[in-house]
C-alpha cells in the first residue's frame, strides 16, 4: 500500500510508528504481506511453536554460495550476504549522534544515535560490530524510532578494557550507555551474543527494558552447537570479522585476543535456571532460525514456554545471519513486535 511521508509516495506498508510514548501503540500487522516475505514465492514453514515443511533452497547462480545474488531481496539460507553499510554511514538524511562512553574497566564503548521516538537498541553478537545492525537499525529510522547501535566491549570500535569478557558485564554496559545518552528504558533488538546480553538486562535490570527481541539466544553452552567452523558461512563470517576488525579496533591486531575472551565467556556462560528466565518480565520474543548451525532450537523454545507471556518465532529458510538473508521478513517480525501489545 502506497503513502506519502515528507511529500513522497513510499510504497512500503505502514506497519507502525515509534514516535509514541514508551507504551508502543496498537497495531494492524499485515498478515498477508508477513506470509509472502516469509514463503519468498515458495512454500514454507512461518511463525509459532511448531516449524513447517521447509522450502527448496533457492536454485545455485555460482558455484560460491556467498557470491548468490538475492531473488527478491531473499538469499539463500546457506550464504553470508554483505556487511551493511554503517548506520553513520547513511542514516537518510537524519543527524548521527556518536561517540565513545567510559565503561567499567577502563572500555571505552562506541555508540551512533538517530531519529527521535521509542528509544530501541540494537546488539549484535560476537566477534562482529554494529554495523551489522545498519540495515535494520536505518528501517527503524523510517518507522519513526529513535535507533541506538552499540560496538560490543571489545569489538569494532570499543575497546575491551581491564575486565573479563562476561555477559553480566555486557548488560551493564546496556546501562552504561543509557545512562550517558539519558535513557530511562528501551526496547532492546539482540542477535547472538547480543540477545543474551539483552535477556541478562532483562533479568537483572527489569526495569529498564520495555521490550526484548532476541534473536538465536541460549540459556546455557550447551545450546551452542559444535564445530561451527565447518558451516562455510560462518567460516566465511570469521574471516570478514577479522578484516573489519583490522580496519575498525584502535587494537587492530589483537582480533585473537578478542575471539579467546569471547569463547571463554561462551564455554562458561550464561547458566539460566528456569527461575532466572522467570525474571524477565518485559514483552518477551524469541526468534529462531529453521537453519540455524551456531545455535540450536531446543533452548529458545523452552525460553519462549517459560517466560511468561513470551512469544516464539522460527523464520524459514535462514540461518544465523537471517536479519541479512531475509532482511524484509526479519525486518517486519521486529517492527510488528514493536509495534504489539
Amino acid at each position: 500500500m502506497a503513502q506519502k511521508r515528507n511529500g513522497k509516495t513510499s510504497k512500503m506498508p505502514k506497519l507502525f510508528e515509534c514516535a509514541t510514548d514508551e507504551t508502543a501503540q496498537k497495531t494492524r500487522v499485515n498478515r498477508r504481506a508477513l506470509m509472502q516475505l516469509a514463503l519468498g514465492g515458495m512454500a514454507s514453514g512461518l511463525v509459532g511453536h511448531k516449524a513447517f515443511a521447509q522450502a527448496p533452497s533457492l536454485a545455485f547462480a555460482s558455484s560460491s554460495v556467498d557470491k548468490m545474488p538475492p531473488i527478491n531481496g531473499v538469499y539463500d539460507w546457506r550464504a553470508l550476504p554483505p556487511t551493511p553499510l554503517a548506520l553513520e554511514a547513511e542514516s537518510g538524511g537524519l543527524p548521527v549522534d556518536t561517540g565513545m562512553v567510559p565503561a567499567q574497566g577502563k572500555a571505552q564503548l562506541y555508540y551512533a544515535s538517530a531519529g527521535e521516538g521509542v528509544p530501541v537498541m540494537l546488539l549484535h553478537d560476537g566477534l562482529a560490530n554494529s554495523n551489522y545492525m545498519g540495515d535494520l537499525a536505518r528501517a527503524l529510522l523510517r518507522a519513526r524510532c529513535r535507533v541506538i547501535v552499540v560496538d560490543m566491549r571489545g569489538h569494532g570500535r570499543s575497546t575491551m578494557g581491564a575486565l573479563p569478557l562476561g555477559y553480566d558485564l555486557l548488560a551493564d554496559d546496556v546501562l552504561t550507555v543509557m545512562a550517558f545518552l539519558h535513557l530511562r528504558r528501551v526496547a532492546l533488538v539482540g542477535w547472538g551474543d547480543g540477545a543474551v546480553q539483552a535477556l541478562d538486562v532483562g533479568m537483572r535490570h527489569p526495569s529498564s527494558v520495555s521490550r526484548i527481541f532476541a534473536f538465536a539466544p541460549w540459556s546455557t553452552p550447551d545450546g551452542l552447537l559444535s564445530r561451527v567452523e565447518d558451516i562455510p558461512a560462518y567460516k566465511s563470517f570469521m574471516e570478514r570479522t577479522r578484516q573489519e576488525y583490522r580496519q575498525l579496533s584502535s587494537t587492530p591486531h589483537r582480533f585473537g585476543d578478542m575471539e579467546a575472551a569471547v569463547q571463554a565467556m561462551r564455554g562458561r556462560q550464561p547458566n539460566w535456571t528456569d527461575a532466572d528466565l522467570m525474571r524477565v518480565t518485559a514483552p518477551l520474543w524469541v526468534a529462531a532460525a529453521d537453519h540455524d548451525g551456531v545455535v540450536g532450537r531446543v533452548q529458545a523454545e523452552h525460553m519462549a514456554a517459560t517466560v511468561e507471556g513470551a512469544g516464539l518465532l522460527v523464520l524459514p529458510n535462514t540461518s544465523h545471519f537471517a536479519f541479512l538473508q531475509n532482511p524484509q521478513l526479519f525486518t517486519l517480525a521486529v517492527e510488528s513486535f514493536l509495534g504489539g501489545r
